[in-house]
């Protein structure tokens, strides 16, 4: 898996190769076809391990159902993103991204409903209990997207642009996620404010 999630970040889906991946693994080369039935199949578990280097549905899950008051479930999803962009140069998960991104293969779909759909479901929950937003608010999923999209630039961007943006960007992670922590918590005020705003023009027509 870990041989083919590196060629399949070099080669791309459709010009990787069962037989490259089982020489890179060093195994016999029909062992794509006997563990995982193809390449088709052999992509879609890289494409969840790739998900899993990012963040699991586990450590996301641990988050949401914690004790911790909602700023800090806040503060923690941010922290675990936070890590996975400090060392998003050594997880080849972040080239299959990218890829994904620029060309998406076939399984992209799949892997989005079953793999990446309850991990946005988790992120919602908290993202729900640190903003107030109601639960049937169109400003939820809103507030959701706006709150991860700094942290995917993060993931995904090259080290030399964060570099460029963000100098010593390692040595000063602590003060970033605290920047980071309020400047999206200040987003999250503001939507729950428009939406009290809103709600009040309705009750007063």
């Amino acid at each position: 898996l870990q041989a083919a999630g590196r060629v399949f970040a070099e080669r791309g889906f459709a010009a990787a190769t069962a037989k490259e991946i089982c020489q890179a693994a060093g195994a016999n080369s029909a062992a794509v076809n006997y563990y995982f039935g193809g390449k088709e199949r052999l992509y879609e578990e890289v494409l969840r391990e790739a998900h899993q280097q990012i963040s699991s549905l586990e450590e996301l899950d641990a988050i949401a159902s914690s004790a911790m008051p909602p700023a800090e479930k806040l503060r923690a999803l941010l922290a675990r993103l936070m890590h996975t962009a400090l060392h998003a140069g050594d997880l080849w998960g972040i080239k299959i991204f990218l890829r994904e991104l620029a060309d998406p293969s076939p399984l992209a779909l799949k892997n989005v409903t079953t793999v990446a759909l309850p991990k946005a479901l988790k992120v919602r929950a908290i993202i729900e209990e640190a903003s107030g937003l109601p639960a049937d608010s169109p400003q939820l999923q809103w507030a959701a997207g706006l709150a991860l999209m700094p942290c995917i630039g993060f993931i995904l961007f090259p080290d030399a642009l964060k570099t460029l943006h963000f100098p010593n960007m390692p040595q000063n992670a602590s003060a970033l996620l605290d920047a980071m922590h309020c400047y999206i918590s200040g987003g999250l005020a503001a939507l729950r404010a428009r939406e009290e705003g809103a709600g009040q023009n309705v009750d007063a027509n």
